[in-house]
């Protein structure tokens, strides 16, 4: 609208209509960089829940996954149980040894997981 305004002005027109342009320019690079982030978040999104589904049948894949789960989940399980526990019921607390630092990750890889297959299978019934 300022362009359409001052665009009458010999000088000034050309002067500004060549400022917004820039402007005009530098926001559609900005807008398509965001579009493509997002498709390449989507891709690789799809991507990994493609794997999971064609996994998701093969009992190796399975087994090997449910012997590395079930460990962490009961050692979160008593941690989680040894927090409650421990201000009222101080002898019913199974002093849980924390994790060596090497393997310090493994609840948090265990519960993204386990969360990623709760959306994964939310996204299915949607």
């Amino acid at each position: 609208m300022f362009t359409a305004l001052l665009g009458w002005i010999p000088i000034i027109g050309p002067i500004i209509q060549g400022i917004t342009s820039i402007f005009n320019k530098r926001q559609d690079v900005v807008i398509q960089k965001i579009k493509t982030e997002g498709e390449v978040t989507i891709q690789e999104t799809q991507s990994s829940a493609q794997i999971i589904r064609d996994t998701s049948d093969d009992i190796g894949v399975r087994l090997a996954r449910d012997l590395l789960l079930f460990p962490t989940i009961i050692w979160m399980d008593l941690i989680v149980w040894d927090k409650i526990m421990v201000t009222r019921h101080p002898e019913l607390v199974w002093t849980v040894l924390p994790l060596p630092e090497i393997v310090a990750y493994m609840p948090f890889a265990v519960a993204t997981f386990l969360l990623g297959n709760i959306g994964l299978n939310m996204w299915k019934r949607r």
